[in-house]
């Protein structure tokens, strides 16, 4: 516990430090309260991205693991409340009799509930949650699977990532990031991704501005992080949730933003640090992509694009990568 709260405290202070512009590493969203508030947006109405994809899964998991000719195990990266992989569960145990799903997330309370609950769905399925990065945990996996003597030369690996999750992370980050999976995965394996795509600014918007205002809570809760672990003294009625969609750049822009010109101190650090009003802290980005920018994210990070699964009204792509 010690190192994750040092790693809170230093990218914290690193980013609030940041004089062109506050910012703080989206991870740190999702502790236990925020992984439930996340959920709780993604059945909102205008959150499109969840019931999209759920749609291209109930409507294609058939399809997708038929191109997958040898048992799998699964892992599933910020796999959250696990609801969209039930749809691929029920097709690889069509295929095989035994299927190891190895869910890894940062939020180790969130992840214990939805193991335990996952342990009584299908005796045929063998559980084994993991709290760390995901880079990490994938090698955990690994780790697990020699240790059980279940070799790589029989199964073949398939990592998910799903919820648009990708577009978090700087194009630039996102490259490198699949390059460490390939770095840790074996020819046959496959990874299967959520891609957001561009598409209409009406559309896009209100899914970070949901009218029950429970992005808000989310975005906003990282302020309540810091109260509680780091001693800090935000005043939550002084800041308000901002988020847009910025077209130069294809992505969303989720900011904190400072009502008044304020002050904050946060004793663990020993430090103040100013807002002026209107000033923001930048807590997540959102990239949306088409097919040429998916296309050129694999062949830079040692993926081909094996297939394609869309939507009708071609909002969304899961995107089955093989490594080459």
């Amino acid at each position: 516990m010690g190192n994750n709260i040092d790693g809170f405290r230093n990218d914290i202070t690193k980013g609030l430090r940041n004089p062109q512009q506050k910012s703080t590493p989206s991870k740190y969203l999702y502790d236990t309260l925020g992984s439930q508030l996340f959920e709780l947006i993604t059945e909102q109405p205008e959150y499109y991205p969840t019931r999209t994809e759920i749609n291209i899964l109930k409507n294609n998991s058939s399809e997708l693991i038929k191109n997958i000719s040898k048992d799998i195990v699964l892992i599933e990266l910020g796999s959250g409340s696990s609801k969209k992989t039930q749809y691929l569960f029920h097709e690889i145990l069509r295929k095989q009799e035994k299927l190891y799903y190895f869910p890894i997330d940062i939020s180790m309370n969130f992840l214990d509930s939805i193991v335990t609950s996952l342990e009584t769905l299908n005796k045929n399925l063998v559980v084994r949650g993991i709290p760390d990065d995901y880079i990490n945990g994938i090698k955990q996996c690994n780790n697990i699977l020699f240790e059980n003597n279940i070799y790589f030369d029989t199964f073949s690996r398939l990592i998910v990532f799903f919820g648009s999750s990708i577009g978090n992370f700087e194009p630039e980050e996102a490259r490198d990031f699949l390059k460490q999976i390939r770095l840790n995965i074996h020819d046959k394996d496959f990874l299967l991704v959520g891609f957001d795509l561009i598409k209409d600014v009406d559309l896009i918007e209100p899914a970070y501005n949901d009218k029950a205002g429970f992005t808000s809570k989310f975005n906003l809760n990282l302020l309540n992080r810091i109260n509680n672990e780091l001693r800090g003294n935000f005043d939550m009625r002084k800041f308000h949730h901002h988020a847009f969609y910025n077209s130069s750049k294809n992505r969303v822009e989720m900011h904190i933003k400072s009502r008044v010109d304020q002050t904050i101190s946060i004793l663990t650090i020993d430090e103040n640090f100013h807002f002026d009003a209107g000033e923001t802290i930048h807590t997540e980005n959102s990239y949306k992509y088409d097919l040429t920018k998916i296309e050129n994210l694999a062949s830079r990070s040692g993926f081909a694009v094996d297939k394609v699964f869309s939507d009708k009204n071609d909002w969304f792509n899961l995107v089955l990568f093989r490594p080459c």
